[in-house]
Order: structure tokens, then sequence, then C-alpha cells
């Protein structure tokens, strides 16, 4: 019966002599260690090296002694290296007058309990360390040292510049330093790592050590990215994988707040920027009309009757170009607020783009012919549509006036052409051009290309543009060349949807 008992525990049993000299090994302790029971009858121990002997030694004489409870936990090992977490429950046998001193010992495997254990004190410190910064490189680099050498030798964050192009951006831990293509079997090839980007699905390498797995990492505004462990010891496995991906998880979630914290404060120094233009903007034309006016009055004053008719449609003239100058600022601040707020009201109606176009070219030709801009129209016959009339002028006001400021007095050209479905609009002039850095946020709110205090404004007029334009199923798109000029473009479907 006892015999029966030892060959179906589920307990690794084992009944040594004081010196570590093995006596019984049943089989669940064959199955545990992978030495079977001829390997280690009548030798030591496997796992009974010198240290490791000395503390069950100690602890033995402690519990005999009730000093301490009967129970040690060792690291141990397997047969094929890997490492074991056990609890070893001893007893010391009733002495014996024929034989040795002996303990009999129960093995109990807490190898994955203390895993998972571990697994959970790293990502609770994950939460708390990734959420410390609120910069992405620092992120990165926190994500990297968390996971050396808790659960890899290394680990690499690679970012994806265009399709089947990676490149690895932070590391740490055993040859972190290495080139991806340097033929290490410590990280995947740059091909392995783009179909994890590319699939959006994890990764791994687990035939034989070493070992690397890799899963997506992504977040808002960079969607090409993964995170590779690699380890030279134990093979990894599903268990791994599910913790590397709720790593990469709380990760995305840190690097998503830090984009957000990094766009809530641009937008501040945005708004800031606007508020001081716009003031300025506001400000300007006002103590203009306020000087004008004063000087008109003066001049009354003095000699009511005789102040010259020429003088008198100068100032008028420059009191009108002032107001409509803070006119048309405000206006643009209105439409801010109504855009923003989703109040931005359409009232479709049948129109003819190209007399839209002679008529607001009619209203330039004073200003283009102060500033020596020739302007030249290329209208087809028909260009008819369902549009807005008055948010249509204001985009085609916007977009003359911007070749003009932006010109030189360079020629600024107008085309229109259509198809059945769509009409095409394109403003070319040929001046200063606009960098290819500024092109993506052109038709940002708030953004401007120039400086400004070279040219005035506050940054809205294309962003307006573009919001009409998109509120009435259309597009508007920008070509141009430092130097050369710039061409606007903006297409229409003849009716919505």
């Amino acid at each position: 019966m006892l015999e029966a008992i030892l060959q179906v525990s589920p307990l690794a049993i084992h009944l040594m002599d004081l010196d570590g000299t093995v006596r019984l090994w049943n089989p669940a302790a064959e199955r545990l260690f992978g030495w079977s029971r001829e390997d280690v009858l009548d030798h030591r121990a496997p796992w009974a090296t010198d240290a490791r002997w000395e503390k069950f030694r100690r602890h033995l004489e402690q519990a005999t002694q009730g000093v301490e409870p009967p129970c040690l936990e060792l690291e141990l090992h397997r047969r094929d290296g890997t490492p074991l977490h056990v609890e070893l429950w001893t007893a010391p046998m009733p002495p014996s007058t024929t034989g040795p001193a002996q303990c009999l010992g129960m093995l109990v495997d807490v190898t994955e309990r203390r895993r998972g254990e571990a697994h959970r004190r790293l990502l609770s410190e994950a939460s708390e360390v990734l959420g410390s910064s609120l910069e992405q490189d620092a992120t990165l680099e926190h994500l990297v040292r968390l996971a050396v050498p808790g659960c890899a030798d290394s680990c690499r964050v690679f970012l994806e510049d265009a399709p089947g192009e990676v490149r690895c951006v932070v590391s740490a831990g055993l040859d972190a330093r290495e080139p991806l293509d340097a033929g290490t079997p410590l990280v995947p090839d740059e091909a392995a790592v783009s179909r994890i980007i590319a699939s959006g699905e994890p990764a791994l390498h687990d035939a034989e050590p070493p070992s690397w797995l890799g899963v997506p990492l992504a977040w808002p505004g960079r969607k090409g990215a993964a995170l590779v462990f690699s380890r030279t010891g134990r093979t990894f496995d599903a268990r791994d994988m599910a913790l590397a991906r709720e790593l990469a998880r709380r990760a995305s979630l840190a690097l998503d707040h830090a984009r957000q914290y990094h766009e809530a404060r641009q937008a501040i120094r945005l708004r800031e920027e606007f508020l001081a233009i716009a003031s300025h903007e506001l400000k300007s034309p006002i103590s203009a009309l306020q000087l004008q006016v004063q000087n008109l009055r003066t001049a009354l004053e003095r000699t009511p009757d005789t102040v010259p008719r020429e003088r008198l449609h100068r100032g008028l003239d420059l009191v009108g170009r002032q107001a409509k100058r803070q006119a048309k600022l405000i206006d643009a601040l209105l439409d801010v607020s109504r855009i923003h707020a989703g109040r931005l009201e359409l009232n479709p109606e049948p129109v003819d783009l190209g007399a839209l176009v002679r008529e607001v070219a009619e209203r330039f030709e004073p200003e283009m012919a102060g500033a020596g801009t020739h302007l030249t129209l290329t209208l087809p016959l028909e260009a008819h549509g369902h549009w807005d009339r008055l948010r249509l002028d204001q985009v085609l006001t916007n977009l003359m006036s911007n070749a003009m400021k932006y010109g030189r007095g360079n020629p600024v050209q107008v085309a229109l052409s259509n198809t059945e479905a769509h009409v095409r609009l394109d403003v070319r002039d040929a001046g200063i051009g606009i960098a290819p850095e500024h092109l993506p946020r052109l038709f940002h709110r708030f953004e401007r290309a120039v400086s400004s205090r070279d040219y005035s404004g506050v940054g809205l007029g294309l962003w307006i543009v573009r919001e009409v334009v998109e509120a009435m199923g259309g597009h508007v798109t920008v070509s141009s060349e430092l130097g050369v000029g710039s061409t606007f473009t903006v297409v229409l479907p003849r009716a919505r949807g």
C-alpha cells in the first residue's frame, strides 16, 4: 500500500541520508526534475550543490528543533537546466539502529505561481513607471528597462519609417547595442519585425534557446511600431506572450497620454501666439482709424471750408480699408467659434462659379493694381453647381488674398475646369512658396508658414477654407516649391450626395 501511494502521489517525494544520498525517488520526482530513479538512487541529490545543501541542512536542524516551519522555498533547476522554484517540506525520519539518519522530503512545484507573482509585480510597476513620464522618448526608455532582466535578457522598440523599413530606437539588456543586421540570433531580422507591424499580430520564436517574441506596439499618431523581447535561456511561451501583450497595451496608453499632453501644450502655445497676433491685428486698424479720424477732425476744425477734397477722399478710403480689415478679422474669429461648436451652417443654391470668380476678382482689382500684381482668369463657359454662395465667396477671397500677399507682385492665375461630377479651382502664384516641412500643417488652425512680423494674419484663413470646402463635400490641397510659388486646388462636387 505504501509503495502504491508513493507511485501515484502527485507530490515529488524523496528520502535522503543526511549527506544528500538519495534512497527513494518517486515517479513525481522524476517528472519534476527530469532525472530517472536509476539516475539518482545511491547518488547525491542532483540539486544538492554545496550552498544549497548547507542551506537545507540548517533548515532541517531548525525545523527539527521547532525554530522555523518545516517548509523551505528553494530555487533549483531541472535536468535540462531550466530554473525550478519549489516548496520543500521536510521531516527527519525516526532514528534507526541499522542505518544512517535520514530525512523525508516532499516537493511542490511553485515555479508558475512565482512567475505569475513576478508578472503581476512587473505590470504594477509598469503602470506606475510608464505613467510617470509625459514624453515619448522617456516612456519608451522606461518600457525597455522594465522588461530587463525581469522577463527578458534584452528588450527593444522598433519604429517603422516606411513599409519594410524599421529601426531600433531604444534598447536595454544583453546585446542591446548590436545592430539589427548583425546576424545575432537574439533578435528577429528586419523582415520579421516588419511582418509583426504589418499584421498587427505577435510572433514567437520558441524552437530552442535563444528565443525571442515580438508584439505590435501602436498608439494614436504612430501605428508602425513593435516591442521585441529576447532570451538566451528558457524559451518564451504563451504566458510570456500574454505578459508582453499586456505590457505593450499599458505602454500604448502611456504613450497616448504623452501624445495628448504634447498636443495640449502645442495647442496652448498656438493659442497664446494667436491671441498675441489677434490682439495686434485688431489693434492696428483701430489705431489707424483713430489717427485718421483725428487728423480729419483737426483739419476740419482749423479750416472747415478749405480742406482739400482729395485729402478727404484719401482719408475716407483709408478708414474704409481699415474698417474692412477689422470686419474680416472679426468674421474669421466668429467662424472659428461656429466651426468649433459644429454650427457652420450652409445654404446651398445654384451658383455659377465662373461668374463668382469674376466678381471676387473685380473686388481685388484696386489692391492688385496697387501691388503691381497681374491677375489672369481662365474660366470655362459653364461651371455650375449647388453650393453656398457666400461661403464660396469667402473661400475665393481668402485664396486670392493669400496669392496676392505672398506673390511678391508676381502674376496670379485663377483657373476653373470641370467634369460632369466635379468643378476644380486652381489659384496659382509665383511668390515665396512654402517649405516642405510646413505643408502638412498648413490647413491647421492658428498655423502659419511665415513670420507674423513679416506678414500680417492670424493663421485662420486656410483652416476656414478647408472647413468650408469639406463641409460642401469637397477637398482642398496645396503644392508648392520654396522660392517658386504655390498652387491651391479646390475640388467641389456639383451636388452633395
